[in-house]
């Protein structure tokens, strides 16, 4: 159990790291859309590429922090029935739904998504009219390295969810004990 520990530790800081570089970005979006505000406004100096960019950077943004978000149990969840079952049919029940149904949707996201990234890649697709930013598989390839970044965090939460159900006395409930979920 120990391992698996491990293992669900590694790849929640491998979702940390992706949140952190999400959170630098967000900063950096920032500015340029400040930039781009003022310059538009003020210098009338609108620019295609600089919209672009903000468009690529609220992309990576967006999709970096999935898995870091599951892995501290910051997702919209719809608790009507789950508060009328019992702790360990709640995990369970967690447990087979990211098993079957989340890590499969991803990893056919990952699967298609890699096949659109490297499409655009062999295409030299860029922005259309030549207007925009050049290289547009870059911003495709967030899709299947974001949907990676989910199923690390999926996998990391399922790993938690099967130690506790395996030895209660670790902690009561994976999403709020600090034992399992925070180094």
């Amino acid at each position: 159990m120990q391992a698996a520990l491990k293992l669900a530790d590694g790849l929640t800081r491998v979702c940390e790291w992706a949140a952190r570089l999400a959170g630098v970005v967000m900063i950096a979006l920032v500015f340029v859309i400040m930039y781009d505000v003022i310059g538009r406004k003020l210098f009338a100096t609108g620019s295609v590429i600089l919209q672009e960019l903000e468009w690529h950077m609220h992309g990576l943004v967006a999709t970096f922090a999935f898995g870091y978000a599951y892995t501290r149990n910051a997702i919209v969840r719809i608790d009507v029935l789950a508060d009328k079952m019992g702790e360990r049919f709640r995990l369970w029940m967690e447990f087979w739904v990211v098993v079957l149904l989340v890590i499969p949707f991803f990893a056919f996201i990952v699967w298609y998504g890699y096949e659109f990234a490297e499409r655009a890649f062999e295409r030299g697709e860029g922005a259309n009219g030549g207007r925009g930013l050049p290289h547009r598989w870059i911003v495709k390839s967030l899709v299947p390295v974001s949907a990676l970044l989910t199923i690390a965090g999926c996998t990391a939460v399922a790993l938690r969810i099967l130690a506790v159900l395996r030895r209660p006395d670790l902690i009561s409930d994976p999403f709020t004990g600090r034992d399992l979920w925070k180094r």
